[in-house]
């Protein structure tokens, strides 16, 4: 009688233990200050953007032609504060000459792959397991990362077509370096929206295929504004079951 009975104990400790039916313990990870957490599931993500020149002819906003292009992305959660995304975005560069007695101008269809990490300057406690859990509908972040934008420029000068310059073939290959900074609002535990804007330090002076017969000292850099929806991939997290001890 005793070995059943105590059989018996031990299992409803066990599923004391588990928590009630259907709850799945989230795996567990530690801050440094040992503050227990759970990562989100993967996110896809899709939006638009607009993107700003800043080259040889013109750092004016005023100069550049703004147009809609398109992006989509993947975002993993690390940790509170950490975040790793990478997009893949199809823009437009279009911008004038500041003088109008030289004359110059050029549009571009590029493609970008970019890889980051963003920094949110307040953790995200929606991800704490026990009593320090705290929803955060709105998350701010700053971020940098690597990447490389396939450009193919299309130069004129006062209306006429130019040929690319030099023994420059395209469409070419650079190297861009973003920075930046956003904001995420989240909707429910599936749906969140991001606005972020970032710039982009190239390894090229031929975005806008005028270097020698501009600034050759001088590489190109753009900028881009984008606004994306943002979809998680897996199954929203039961909240975390909080012990007193």
């Amino acid at each position: 009688m005793r070995f059943p009975l105590l059989l018996a104990l031990l299992g409803t400790s066990l599923a004391a233990v588990a928590g009630p039916p259907g709850y799945h313990a989230p795996r567990r990870f530690l801050t440094p200050s040992r503050q227990p957490y759970h990562r989100d599931p993967l996110r896809i993500s899709g939006g638009v953007n607009v993107a700003y020149y800043n080259g040889d002819l013109t750092s004016k906003l005023s100069h550049n032609t703004l147009r809609v292009g398109v992006n989509v992305g993947l975002t993993k959660t690390l940790s509170p504060h950490l975040t790793f995304v990478s997009d893949l975005s199809y823009l437009h560069l279009k911008a004038v000459d500041d003088y109008p007695d030289r004359g110059y101008s050029f549009s571009a269809d590029n493609s970008l792959l970019t890889g980051r990490l963003q920094y949110n300057l307040f953790a995200d406690k929606s991800l704490y397991i026990g009593p320090t859990h705290k929803e955060m509908p709105v998350l701010v972040f700053v971020e940098a990362g690597v990447g490389a934008t396939i450009f193919n420029p299309s130069a004129a000068q006062h209306g006429v077509p130019l040929p690319p310059e030099g023994r420059n073939t395209y469409p070419a290959l650079a190297a861009v370096l973003p920075v930046g900074g956003g904001v995420t609002l989240r909707a429910s535990k599936r749906l969140a929206f991001t606005v972020e804007a970032l710039y982009y330090f190239s390894s090229t002076d031929l975005l806008d295929d005028i270097s020698q017969r501009g600034n050759p000292d001088k590489l190109d850099d753009f900028g881009t504004l984008t606004f994306k929806v943002e979809f998680s991939l897996g199954k929203s997290q039961k909240k975390p079951l909080v012990h007193n001890n």
